[in-house]
């Protein structure tokens, strides 16, 4: 129930992150023709990339409350990011 609650629930930014995986799948589909895997792949690695980001460059204790928070506030933009893109690629 605390994943859910965090990563999904609670998570005021995962709307943005999802609408950021689908547009980035669309525009590496169809102005790069990129293929399905490899644009998968981008998505991930810019979600995880965007994650780390902010855990190195922001208070997430201060924001979030406590860095387990954050982690599962994290793993719920990333799901949510990669699961758009999934979609926008099938």
């Amino acid at each position: 129930m605390t994943i859910f609650k965090y990563a999904i629930y609670n998570n005021r930014w995962l709307w943005f992150h999802i609408l950021g995986g689908a547009i980035l799948a669309k525009v590496l589909l169809f102005f790069f023709h990129m293929q399905g895997q490899l644009t998968f792949e981008i998505v991930l690695s810019v979600a995880v990339a965007w994650e780390i980001w902010e855990f190195a460059y922001s208070d997430v204790e201060k924001i979030y409350g406590s860095v387990k928070i954050f982690i599962l506030d994290a793993l719920g933009d990333i799901a949510g990011a990669t699961l758009a893109a999934l979609i926008i690629i099938l």
